[in-house]
């Protein structure tokens, strides 16, 4: 089978593997659809250590083609995607329903062989069929809009207030829809003009550049920083109102200088989201499923898997938004 190889930082081929097979519990699927992330990228880069040669991606759908020994489902033919972060399924957090903070955590495209890759196998319970009438390139986006609904839950109640969303990518553009349907009212900034417009065509109430001197007055209650760049931290902290609440969701891979003092003089409280919990895949799945955020039109390049090195160029420039790769046209 043809899988993309990093075997090198910015260096991507074209490879020929075995096809692997379902153990024990597990599932195979055909991949269909694999969208670029911005942790994809941070490998891509260099900026993250990987054990070369390395397949990248986790944001993906297919459909099942094989099922292992005592495995249930779902049956061969069933159109799916991957919540791929796979937990212990032992431990107190994995028990308690916290499987994204389970310290021996196996997460495809991150410390296990990833989703661009003709074929992967993952754990049933891990595998989610998609509603019917939903298509395969939809269903790839079903992950990152999971990373989206745990950010906005982790703020809390946010029913009529002033939220601010940091990054204008897809995972803040997911933020700032479920945000509006929460009941916000969102600004949101990002130095690139056309994610700020695409942010008021989305249901922005303001945008802003936060890297020029034209930044809003407004302090906000929420805070949601989906960049992952260091300063983004700190800025965070200044457009925060005193006793208001900041989310980060972005992981950046250089130290960020945060003055703490003013998260004590002001009483702000700091809380990560890091990935999502089941509850939120169901959700944003069902979001997706009753119309109520359109994914698609974020996907702004889709590129078939012999030009999957061109495609990682693009993303990693900022061309357009979401990249999917598509890994067969079969069924897509």
């Amino acid at each position: 089978m043809r899988a993309v190889e990093l075997v090198a930082p910015e260096d991507l081929r074209l490879a020929e593997r075995e096809r692997p097979e379902p153990g024990p519990g597990e599932v195979r699927i055909a991949v269909s659809n694999v969208g670029i992330c911005g942790t994809d990228i941070e490998f891509y880069r260099g900026r993250r250590s990987a054990s070369y040669p390395f397949v990248l991606g986790h944001e993906c759908s297919g459909r099942v083609d094989a099922i292992g020994e005592g495995a249930t489902g779902p049956p061969v033919g069933t159109p799916v995607t991957v919540r791929p972060n796979f937990g212990c399924g032992n431990c107190p957090d994995c028990l308690d329903g916290r499987e994204n903070i389970c310290s021996s955590s196996r997460g495809l495209g991150v410390t296990i062989d990833g989703c661009l890759s003709e074929s992967i196998v993952a754990p049933e319970r891990y595998v989610w069929p998609i509603p019917g009438g939903m298509d395969l390139e939809t269903a790839a986006l079903i992950e990152p809009t999971a990373v989206a609904e745990r950010a906005v839950r982790r703020a809390g109640s946010t029913t009529g207030c002033r939220l601010l969303v940091l990054g204008g990518g897809p995972i803040g553009l997911l933020t700032l829809r479920i945000a509006v349907l929460a009941g916000a009212k969102v600004t949101v900034g990002d130095p690139l003009p056309d994610r700020r417009q695409r942010a008021l065509d989305l249901g922005a109430r303001n945008v802003f550049d936060p890297t020029s001197s034209d930044t809003p007055e407004t302090e906000y209650d929420v805070v949601i920083e989906t960049a992952g760049v260091p300063k983004a931290f700190s800025a965070a902290i200044s457009y925060t109102k005193p006793g208001g609440s900041i989310v980060l969701t972005g992981i950046p891979m250089a130290p960020a200088a945060i003055e703490t003092k003013w998260i004590v003089w002001r009483e702000l409280t700091v809380a990560g989201s890091f990935i999502y919990e089941a509850i939120d895949f169901t959700r944003a799945c069902e979001r997706i499923e009753r119309g109520e955020i359109d994914v698609l039109d974020l996907i702004t390049n889709r590129f078939p898997v012999e030009r999957a090195a061109e495609a990682f160029r693009r993303a990693a420039d900022h061309e357009g938004l979401k990249v999917l790769i598509k890994m067969r046209e079969e069924g897509c």
